[in-house]
Parts: C-alpha cells; structure tokens; sequence
C-alpha cells in the first residue's frame, strides 16, 4: 500500500506535523510505504497561474505540478493533515489543489457532468481547530466542514472518504492529550490496514 501523507503547517514542532510523523511511522509498522509531503518544507508555490491554466490546456503539465500527480496517481491512502484556519484550509494546501486536482488528471467534466478520475483510492482527513468540538456543532458546522473539506473537493474527484477526524483546542492542549488525541488517529487506520490485501496491485 502506499500511503501519500499531505501535511500543511508552517511550525515544524506543530500537532499536525507531529501527527503526520506519527501515521508514517505507523504505516511502516503495517507494511505500507509512506510518502510525506510538507508543502512548507517542499516549498510548494500555491498560486495558480495563468501559465499554468495555459500549459494545463495544451497538455503541458509543468514539472511541480506533474510531480504531485504522480504521488497521488501511485497513492491507495491519501492522508491530509492540516490546521483550521478563518474555516478553512491553509492557503497552500488550498492552492495544492488549485493546481494540482486538474480537470483531465483528478476529474473530467463531458455531456453527461463531472465524473472523477481518482477512483480506487481511499482518503483520510485530519483537522485540528482552536474551538472545541462543541462550539462547532453549536454553529451547525461541522458537518458542513466535512462536506466542503471532504466530499466538494475529494469526493468530486472520486475518492473514497474513510474518514474526518476533528482535533479541538489543540493550541492550549497539553503534551497528554495530543499524545492521546494522536494514539485514537493510528487507532482508526488499522481496519484500513487490515483490509489493505484487498486494494488490487497495479501492473
């Protein structure tokens, strides 16, 4: 199996990229072979251009990009791992699918409306928050968090949604808890891993 692990924080002590370590980790323990992609670390340029939009157009894929979708062409799980920010993704991740779910490589849009091209992969979604879970479902949102998150952009795509996980009050969470909040996350893959016999191999 590989496991394509997206992470989006800026802070290299941060929960997130403590939380993507620790799924790399996990996916080596079960015999999957893990991927990590910092887009702060790799330095990935998230505005889309218009260049791009004219090189997507004729078929030219330019180098970052087409880098990205080979990762994600080779991904079975995909893991992306991300702060809430203003109700939203960081603007890198967000510009990350911007230029990287491109109409011909993550979905395609014909007489009969869009129909993604990403079928046959599984996906997990990770989202710490500074409010509690509570605060959240008080305003009626998380719900919509995982449909604008998760279905509006991965589902659209055609990729299996296994999984949106909330973190709440991460910044004022003790050592504890993230540890805590961490061992449930691995928790939650391993009937992923367990049926991971049945992703078929690719020729």
């Amino acid at each position: 199996m590989q496991h394509l692990i997206i992470s989006a924080h800026p802070n290299k002590n941060s929960f997130s990229n403590a939380l993507a370590e620790a799924l790399a980790a996990d996916s080596r323990n079960n015999n999957a072979n893990p991927m990590i992609r910092n887009l702060y670390e790799i330095d990935f340029n998230p505005i889309l251009t218009n260049s791009d939009l004219s090189q997507i157009k004729d078929g030219l894929i330019p180098p970052d990009i087409s880098r990205e979708q080979k990762l994600l062409k080779e991904a079975d799980l995909i893991s992306i791992v991300y702060p809430l920010w203003w109700g939203s993704f960081p603007a890198v991740l967000k510009g990350y699918f911007d230029r990287v779910l491109t109409n011909g490589f993550a979905f395609k849009i014909s007489t009969d409306g869009p129909e993604g091209l990403l079928k046959g992969k599984k996906i997990v979604l990770h989202t710490s928050m500074g409010n509690s879970v509570e605060e959240y479902e008080k305003k009626g949102i998380l719900d919509a968090f995982r449909q604008i998150h998760g279905n509006e952009v991965f589902g659209f795509c055609g990729i299996e949604i296994v999984g949106h996980f909330f973190y709440p009050r991460i910044s004022d969470s003790s050592e504890e808890m993230k540890n805590r909040y961490i061992e449930k996350a691995l928790e939650n893959y391993q009937p992923i891993f367990s049926s991971q016999q049945q992703i078929p191999v690719k020729m």
